[in-house]
């Protein structure tokens, strides 16, 4: 019987660092505004990072990335995930190479099996040129 895993946490950042002997993660630079020097941007590297749990069996991960004007997804990354038992925990880490066609809100939304099991919103913005 399959088990729909919950997420613990859904978290954007820059850099994710695992620690090799404890495999203990430092997430580097967690955000949830962006900014880029000119809309549409450069390719932006990020890695959204989940914790799951709770789940039983095999479920396929969507993580996708919307355009909340729109609901247009620039970015979708898919993974399979196996869950031994309910107790277990895992960790899911998609990087994400995009450009930013303009600014505002995006949602990231991470799936299993179709369910949304976790969203968070990211705004981009640009900056001011400096003086």
């Amino acid at each position: 019987m399959v088990k729909l895993p919950i997420a613990i946490n859904l978290t954007v950042c820059e850099q994710v660092i695992v620690e090799e002997k404890t495999h203990n993660i430092t997430l580097v630079n967690c955000l949830t505004r962006l900014r880029v020097r000119e809309i549409p941007s450069e390719p932006h590297r990020l890695v959204v990072h989940a914790r799951l749990t709770d789940g039983h069996g095999e479920s396929r991960l969507r993580l996708q990335l919307t355009r909340l004007d729109t609901l247009d997804e620039i970015s979708i990354q898919e993974a399979t995930v196996k869950f031994s038992h309910p107790l277990q925990e895992f960790r899911a880490d998609f990087r994400v190479v995009t450009a930013f066609p303009v600014e505002g809100r995006y949602q990231v939304t991470l799936l299993a099996d179709g369910e949304m099991i976790a969203q968070r919103t990211l705004q981009v913005f640009t900056r001011k040129e400096e003086s």
